[in-house]
């Protein structure tokens, strides 16, 4: 049995870095009339950081009933296998291989769209690995297709009453403007026809009296779109970043800054659509019935003419459809790439500056520059022919429509005046089809960028319990059996993990780098769930345990310092006024840095740059010590914190923590910090391979005796 497909494989663009394969496998399903969604083959396949194997996709695809094998073989290899086909590219990317012709092959890739290479430029690329996919008779597509725009028109019901009363005076506004036009036929055929019966004050009032009406209407339209603009654009705004910062921590781990900003810049173009286009589509499209019932009443040669001009347009426009879509998909993946490089260097330029490469970020700015610019040209020439296209259909349409209907006026089935109308209406007749078929190309253009703010909007948010439990304080910590690992089909990050934090007791994680110590503290935080065992606070599951009351319990100092563009004291208390400025300096005495910011022209007003990028690392690292400590928390989560302060320093924190009864978890490389540690727990290869005291852990000899000794080694040739 003949399984039915589309005639090229549509485009699928990937949201994240590491879903090429889930892209194309989403590519041949939809070619072969199956409209599974990403979010649903996500699901299935559970991919994990890191990506897809060709195993995993074989393994997905068989379940879904097709035929599939994975061969080893060149370019002549590929002109014997059924087609289209997922290749390897450049040893680190998935595409789907549609066409191999005599001179030029075609390739769908997730990242960029649909490219046609010379043989030469193909073998660059080809990492001589593809996988056939063909569908067994077993296959059963799946039947409906979510569209896209339902969650955004949803959104936007909400002001139902500012859009209708928006649609009213746009139609009035419209309304008036083909009054004008009628106005001229009764003008015109007035004076020749049935003689002056009037003077000419009397139809300059009526003129004027109709353009201020005019006018008033369209001021009145043009505010009420704006509010209705405001409007939605303040509802899908809020509702969308609300979602983003509901998401779990592993939805932004996957994808770059730039992406992200990108995505909520969309956002502006999407209000610009449904705000104006939609409704001004609406009405154009209203006007054509009206104009053409005009037309079919004083001449129905007109109405043909008109109509032929009219499918002319909209053959045209379909045939175009395609071309502008991958065009723009294109440019859009270009941009968000070049921005992605620009918050990516914004953000190094530290290491840029001092690793002396800024010509070859340059270099590599400028070449992701020039492809934008590339996909620039190639969309605005696509554009230069469509509208120039339209723009002929749109000055000689009415020309043809005053010829012919002058004609029919000379043989006296219609009067002059009544032409002239219907020349002056057909300019506004193919107006409002040009302006129809912008704002549907509008739409499918806008679906693009819809297309990456679903990413965010149709994302499962991190789960939280129906019946949650609030807490204010940790007293009990502990991993009973805890494995992780980023996807089923990935290698375990952490394994049989068993530990218990007692509340007052300071325990050290140590470990070689790579061991899992980072993974370990975003499960001690809830940001990662654990693929088997279970999570205890107070003896109650941390699945069950609401997650904003238990982080807010938790002081955290990370080892990745991030500081906001607010001043010194909001960076330490974080929003929370209920903390005063001296419980702030308090704080700030406390880590060692009240000092510092006194000598600052603005104290603890003194605004603190992106990034926190006029402060020291040492600074830096110090106001988020401070942070910690002003929130009071009981337990602390220290990752290398006071590695920037010297031993006595130093050790007055560790006294102020355990004075006050902290229970603390600390991660450090400098060893002789965790020293006075209750338990001292090894990490290695994700297991934990000892724990005891200091003492305890160098008479065992093993590997953290080994990290000491080499740590004393360093120190005495630094000082040697």
């Amino acid at each position: 049995m003949a399984i039915s497909h589309l005639s090229k494989v549509p485009y699928i663009e990937q949201m994240q870095q590491t879903e090429c394969g889930l892209c194309c496998l989403a590519m041949l399903l939809r070619y072969y009339k199956s409209n599974e969604t990403l979010a649903e083959i996500r699901e299935e396949m559970d991919v994990g950081r890191d990506g897809l194997k060709m195993s995993q996709m074989y393994k997905y695809i068989q379940n879904r009933k097709f035929y599939s094998k994975v061969f080893s073989c060149g370019i002549s290899g590929l002109k014997k296998l059924p087609l289209p086909a997922i290749i390897f590219w450049e040893n680190q990317h998935y595409v789907v291989l549609e066409k191999v012709a005599d001179k030029k092959i075609t390739i769908v890739d997730p990242a960029t769209g649909r490219v046609s290479l010379s043989y030469s430029d193909f073998a660059d690329s080809y990492s001589n690995v593809a996988m056939v996919i063909v569908p067994t008779d077993e296959f059963t597509p799946k039947k409906g297709k979510r569209h896209i725009w339902n969650s955004v028109v949803k959104e936007i019901v909400f002001k139902r009453a500012l859009f209708y009363i928006t649609a009213l005076i746009s139609l009035i506004s419209y309304g008036f403007q083909l009054l004008l036009s009628v106005l001229v036929q009764w003008i015109f055929d007035n004076n020749a026809y049935y003689g002056k019966t009037h003077g000419i004050e009397y139809e300059l009032f009526i003129v004027f009296g109709a353009g201020l009406i005019f006018a008033v209407a369209t001021f009145m339209r043009k505010q009420s779109q704006m509010m209705l603009q405001m409007e939605i654009d303040k509802h899908l705004t809020e509702s969308t970043f609300k979602k983003m910062l509901k998401l779990p921590y592993q939805f932004f781990e996957r994808r770059t800054n730039g992406d992200l900003l990108f995505r909520l810049n969309c956002l502006s173009v999407i209000r610009d659509l449904l705000s104006d286009n939609v409704m001004n589509g609406i009405i154009q499209f209203g006007f054509i019935i009206i104009i053409a019932i005009y037309m079919a009443i004083h001449s129905t040669t007109l109405l043909l003419i008109s109509i032929l001009i009219f499918m002319l347009n909209g053959i045209f426009i379909v045939l175009m459809r395609k071309k502008i879509i991958e065009a723009n998909q294109v440019q859009i993946m270009e941009n968000t790439k070049l921005q992605s490089l620009q918050v990516e260097t914004v953000q190094s330029i530290f290491n840029i500056k001092t690793a002396g490469i800024e010509n070859q970020f340059f270099s590599n700015w400028l070449s992701k520059y020039c492809m934008g610019m590339k996909a620039y040209q190639i969309k605005s020439k696509i554009f230069n022919i469509y509208t120039t296209v339209l723009s002929i259909f749109q000055i000689l349409g009415p020309f043809l429509i005053l010829l012919v209907g002058l004609s029919i006026a000379e043989q006296n089935k219609m009067t002059t005046g009544e032409a002239i109308a219907c020349y002056s209406l057909s300019i506004t007749l193919f107006s409002s089809a040009v302006a129809l078929f912008h704002m549907w190309n509008d739409f499918i253009l806008a679906s693009s960028y819809l297309e990456r703010v679903n990413d965010i909007l149709h994302a499962e948010e991190e789960k939280e319990p129906e019946k949650q439990i609030e807490i204010s304080e940790i007293n009990t910590f502990e991993f009973n059996n805890v494995s992780f690992t980023y996807a089923k089909s990935t290698p375990t990050i952490l394994k049989n993990i068993n530990l218990k934090v007692k509340k007052g007791e300071k325990i050290a994680i140590v470990g070689k780098s790579g061991s899992g110590k980072s993974s370990l503290i975003k499960l001690m935080l809830g940001l990662y769930t654990p693929s088997q065992g279970e999570i205890i606070v107070n003896k109650v599951n941390l699945n069950d345990i609401n997650k904003t009351s238990f982080r807010k319990s938790i002081g955290i100092v990370p080892q990745d310092i991030y500081l906001f563009n607010k001043s010194i004291l909001e960076n330490i208390r974080m929003n929370n006024e209920d903390i005063s400025l001296e419980e702030v300096m308090e704080a700030a005495k406390i880590a060692q840095i009240h000092d510092e910011i006194e000598n600052m022209p603005m104290k603890y007003h003194t605004v603190v740059s992106n990034m926190g990028a006029n402060l020291s690392g040492g600074q830096r690292q110090r106001i988020v010590l401070a942070r910690a400590i002003v929130s009071k928390n009981s337990f602390m989560i220290l990752d290398e914190a006071t590695s920037s302060l010297d031993n006595i320093n130093e050790k007055k924190i560790a006294d102020y923590f355990k004075k006050n009864g902290c229970t603390q978890v600390v991660i450090a490389h400098r060893l002789s910090t965790i020293q006075d540690a209750d338990r001292i727990i090894v990490l290695d290869n994700g297991e934990i391979v000892e724990e005891g005291t200091h003492d305890e852990l160098i008479k065992l000899n093993g590997i953290y005796a080994e990290l000491v000794s080499k740590q004393k080694n360093e120190r005495t040739k630094i000082y040697a």
